[in-house]
């Protein structure tokens, strides 16, 4: 049980084996490469969740957030 959450575009995609959550990481002109960072940090260490790549090619990119259920 818990949730799986689904994000998709449909860019180029990103180059595998770059270090995508490794801060200060980006591929735009203007960026700071910390949206994948905080993202990773904030779902592992706050909901004990992943962020995943799924997929990434010519058609876009796919990263699935995983946060398991919370027994009370």
């Amino acid at each position: 049980g818990g949730a799986v959450i689904e994000i998709r575009d449909t860019g180029k995609g990103i180059k595998q084996g770059k270090e995508i959550f490794k801060p200060g990481f980006t591929t735009k002109k203007y960026g700071w490469g910390l949206g994948l960072v905080l993202t990773k940090r904030i779902v592992e260490q706050y909901h004990k969740g992943k962020l995943v790549l799924k997929r990434t090619d010519s058609r876009g990119t796919t990263f699935q957030i995983i946060i398991p259920k919370v027994e009370k």
